[in-house]
């Protein structure tokens, strides 16, 4: 009797053990357009052709779960229609669009200043279409980062990224 009383009180722990796992793995919601101008902007070199002088992105950077999270959306309205995810892995994202026919024969690109190996991004124009491109920089012993969301967010390519601290002993 004592043994199924014990075995009853490991499983209740283990079974709210269990709960508590399964929420704290519950994924963060899907990023939103922020209520203000975007905050980074990204001087065009242009090559060729008709192009914009500039683009911006939002970026936002908070903490999930003791890790800190980056989000970042490309502010492409102005210059190109929807876009759509061309392709990705855990270490970089690709989205494509097209440009607005003002902008149709821009050739030129627009890169980030790499201030830290976190991550860069970049914009190229060619064939009638905007790329833009988070790429993650790579993992250390004491620093792993992957993306964890990826996809459109009213008509704009958004990417979520996760930097997990991993303690040094």
């Amino acid at each position: 009797m004592k043994k199924l009383l014990v075995s009853r009180i490991f499983l209740a722990y283990l079974w709210v053990l269990l709960a508590a796992i399964e929420a704290s793995c519950q994924t963060l919601p899907a990023p939103t357009i922020p209520p203000y101008p975007p905050d980074t902007t990204f001087k065009i070199r242009r090559r060729a052709g008709n192009c914009p002088n500039a683009l911006k992105l939002w970026t936002l950077v908070g903490e999930y779960q003791g890790n800190h999270v980056y989000t970042v959306i490309a502010d492409i309205s102005a210059i190109a229609g929807a876009a759509r995810l061309v392709r990705s892995n855990h270490k970089s994202a690709e989205f494509t669009a097209p440009l607005k026919s003002n902008f149709a024969n821009c050739v030129g690109d627009a890169i980030s200043d790499i201030i830290d190996e976190r991550a860069y991004y970049t914009f190229q124009f060619q064939n009638k279409n905007v790329t833009f491109r988070v790429q993650l920089g790579p993992d250390y012993t004491t620093n792993l980062s992957e993306i964890t969301y990826k996809n459109i967010v009213s008509s704009l390519p958004a990417v979520r990224w996760q930097e997990k601290a991993i303690p040094v002993k």
